[in-house]
């Protein structure tokens, strides 16, 4: 912005030594410095509210709330972002977007996922979620809305969305949504999303089978074509040929 203050409204020549000096110069400088002070004020408070500051200033709590503003052309150098921990948990666990980009749990039961606070529609905001499963009889239920890339995730059932693992350890989640979480994309960072499974008999199909699962067992390649129903066969098999 352009400065309201004038450093050249002050006559540095006055008064003139050695001669009478007329009162109103006293009081023209006087109120061109008065000024200069009073647009000096304004534009320092405009600034101590609108800046970026690396700390924060003398009697005031550090705050560098963006509002929505746009950053653009900069070079970033070791940016890092907020991580929470949400500790050792179940039931319903809401990851709230507003507090960190990386947030992380462990389970001492089955979890509901739930998700606050995502970008407002037409921005794009990524969570990632990192769950230690202490259990496998502990599941992860995704919210409605993961819609995009949830079928085909390992362990999961299509119809409620409920994730099974089949070993204890630490899995990755990330979830992205560009309407608000109207419709979130879900994509497994620690897992592929194609899972050769070894079982018999393969081709009766059981809870939790969908199209694209891949199974064997000593003879044959079995292939899943659809949703296991409990009745339905929906494997298709190829006989294993030794090289």
């Amino acid at each position: 912005m352009a400065s309201n203050i004038n450093a050249n409204n002050i006559d540095g020549t006055y008064p003139i030594a050695g001669q009478d000096n007329d009162s109103q110069g006293f009081r023209d400088n006087f109120t061109n410095i008065k000024n200069n002070f009073t647009n000096a004020k304004s534009e320092i408070e405009d600034l101590q509210s609108k800046a970026v500051l690396k700390s924060a200033l003398t009697g005031e709590t550090l705050d560098n709330a963006g509002g929505g503003s746009v950053l653009s052309d900069f070079e970033l150098k070791d940016m890092s972002g907020t991580r929470i921990a949400k500790g050792t948990t179940s039931g319903t666990v809401t990851l709230n977007y507003a507090e960190g980009p990386y947030q992380t749990a462990t389970s001492s039961g089955s979890i509901t996922l739930a998700f606050s606070n995502f970008p407002a529609s037409g921005k794009v905001g990524t969570i990632r979620l990192e769950l230690t499963v202490a259990s496998v009889a502990h599941t992860l239920t995704l919210p409605a809305a993961v819609t995009i890339g949830a079928d085909s995730l390992q362990g999961i059932v299509p119809a409620t969305k409920v994730i099974t693992f089949d070993a204890t350890g630490t899995y990755i989640f990330e979830f992205t949504t560009d309407d608000q979480g109207t419709t979130v994309a879900v994509n497994d960072l620690s897992r592929s999303r194609v899972k050769a499974d070894v079982r018999t008999p393969a081709n009766t199909g059981q809870s939790g089978d969908v199209a694209g699962n891949v199974a064997v067992d000593s003879s044959y390649i079995y292939v899943c074509t659809g949703t296991y129903d409990g009745s339905t066969v929906i494997w298709k098999r190829a006989a294993i040929t030794a090289y």
